[in-house]
């Protein structure tokens, strides 16, 4: 056991705990470690996917400090400007400042970190060929394949031309690195994705349930997120991803209940602080990030409660988009507007210092017993009495990344954009619909005999009220791919702030982050990552 500890240790430390590309182009390799040595048995393999998924982990579960500082451009979510001001930079559409280059270049780090880590896998895993069957390898490779694709996913809708590293990184003080163009980004991702639904199980069994779920079915539903995106801006792929997207997402819905998806009867069940991975056979979650108490993460109660409550407000509800949330279930569990303290103080959101409704979602961690959302009407219920109880930046919770009303909608809008809605395209909006309304069997919510352009805006807006407020199925990326982000920060946004007025009007290169500094510094080639906009 101490022997496999140290190994452990050892990979960890020379493959994924770089904290930059600076610090890792300045290592000497001689006398190291590396997988073109390793990875020659199944006992090598799991502790390389392992260290992989610690990797992963670290990368997703970080956002305070990454990429989705953009989120707040989009008009679900407003950076208020008084904890984190770097949220309100972009809100206002800003020039990057030095706040938020440093943020979004810990992001990159952590992402490209993951990459590295999954290329040594992929590159390598033929190591242990002949030393155990064909199906296991493959297995193990698939799911360095899946994360590698869901990486460079989450990177590409953030920069569009990035590097595309496919090799182990071989630290090298002089190699120049170059953007690709994300339609060669876009083609690695299905590449990885074709090769993990192929030799992924639909099921594992023992080893950490292999990292939350990645499994054919949560590499089919990410594929046809990908087609979903591809068809739109900035590749434009059209009716022929719209149909790819269209095809993947029935494959999932067809073979749900062999899988494992279902919609949980109420909204508020997804977020049950007490929810814990694997304990049921059918579930919402597809895929997740399974990890523990110690782990700091933005998607915990602290972020995104107020001040008065010991918050950072990372999670504050743009008005406009407030006011035109449905009514229901969905939207009473979504936001909080009426806030209790334990000093026996009651705010309204509008006596708040950000006078705007907080996102309700991430509140439901597991370390503070009596925070049951069926509960809330209890005299003596800590909705109603303490909640600044639990304000901090931890949940042992696990973080769901894909839920299937992303796939349900996924098909909705795809079959309505290819060949106008059918019985089963009205039947995945109203699912979503109904149980947002009043749960699971309602019918009051359905719609019907829409015009297929007013379908397929019922659909986008169905997607931005089911995902909402730091979800990783992010409005933005909608927002991104249909164009639409002048409109939504322009008209749909109803903010009465000076504050929160544009600084310039929006262009297509503001859809997309500059590559960070300290990267363009050492890698002048990176300065401009998206020329075709300029």
């Amino acid at each position: 056991m101490k022997k496999k500890t140290i190994v452990v240790l050892i990979m960890i430390l020379c493959l994924g705990a770089c904290e930059s590309n600076e610090k890792f182009l300045a290592e000497d390799p001689k006398g190291s470690l590396f997988p073109d040595n390793f990875l020659n048995n199944a006992a090598e393999l799991e502790l390389m996917t392992t260290s992989l998924y610690g990797i992963w982990d670290r990368t997703m579960g970080r956002p305070y400090e990454s990429m989705e500082i953009k989120f707040a451009c989009s008009d679900d979510i407003i950076g208020t400007g008084n904890q984190r001001a770097q949220y309100n930079d972009m809100e206002v559409n800003m020039d990057m400042t030095s706040r938020c280059d440093n943020d979004v270049q810990q992001g990159w780090e952590r992402a490209y970190n993951t990459i590295n880590q999954a290329n040594a896998i992929i590159n390598n895993y033929h190591n242990a060929d002949g030393n155990m069957p064909e199906a296991d390898l493959n297995a193990w490779a698939a799911q360095a394949h899946f994360i590698r694709a869901f990486t460079y996913f989450w990177m590409v809708r953030f920069f569009n031309n990035i590097p595309l590293i496919t090799d182990a990184f071989v630290p090298d003080a002089k190699k120049e690195m170059t953007c690709s163009s994300s339609r060669d980004v876009y083609a690695l991702i299905v590449s990885d994705l074709e090769f993990a639904e192929q030799w992924l199980p639909v099921k594992w069994s023992g080893y950490l349930g292999k990292g939350g779920a990645v499994t054919r079915g949560a590499a089919k539903s990410l594929l046809a997120k990908v087609y979903l995106q591809m068809a739109g801006f900035p590749l434009n792929g059209g009716n022929e991803y719209y149909a790819k997207a269209r095809d993947k997402s029935k494959e999932v819905i067809d073979r749900a209940g062999e899988y494992g998806y279902v919609l949980l009867d109420h909204y508020w069940q997804v977020w049950d602080p007490y929810w814990t991975a694997y304990e049921s056979s059918v579930d919402e979650a597809i895929l997740w990030l399974d990890h523990t108490a110690n782990d700091y993460t933005v998607r915990a109660p602290n972020p995104s409660r107020p001040i008065e409550f010991g918050g950072w407000e990372s999670m504050v509800a743009e008005l406009g988009f407030f006011n035109r949330f449905p009514e229901g279930e969905r939207k009473e569990f979504t936001f909080v507007t009426d806030f209790y303290h334990s000093s026996g103080r009651y705010y309204h959101y509008t006596d708040l210092q950000g006078a705007h409704p907080s996102y309700r979602k991430m509140w439901a961690d597991d370390l503070t017993p009596g925070w049951e959302w069926e509960k809330r009407d209890e005299p003596d219920s800590k909705w109603l009495t303490e909640m600044d109880r639990s304000a901090n930046w931890y949940s042992g919770r696990p973080v769901i990344m894909i839920r299937y009303p992303d796939v349900l909608l996924t098909y909705a809008e795809a079959r309505a954009r290819t060949d106008g809605p059918d019985e089963l395209a009205y039947k995945c909006l109203n699912d979503v619909r109904n149980r947002a309304y009043k749960g699971v069997g309602t019918t009051e919510a359905s719609v019907s005999g829409l015009s297929t352009e007013a379908f397929i805006e019922a659909v986008v807006w169905e997607r931005a009220y089911e995902f909402c407020g730091f979800e990783y199925s992010a409005r933005w990326f909608d927002l991104q791919r249909l164009e639409l982000v002048e409109r939504a920060t322009t008209e749909w946004r109803s903010e009465p702030e000076e504050k929160y007025r544009l600084a310039k009007p929006y262009t297509k290169k503001d859809y997309f982050l500059p590559i960070p500094g300290k990267e363009t510094t050492l890698n002048p080639n990176l300065k401009d990552n998206n020329p075709e906009f300029n």
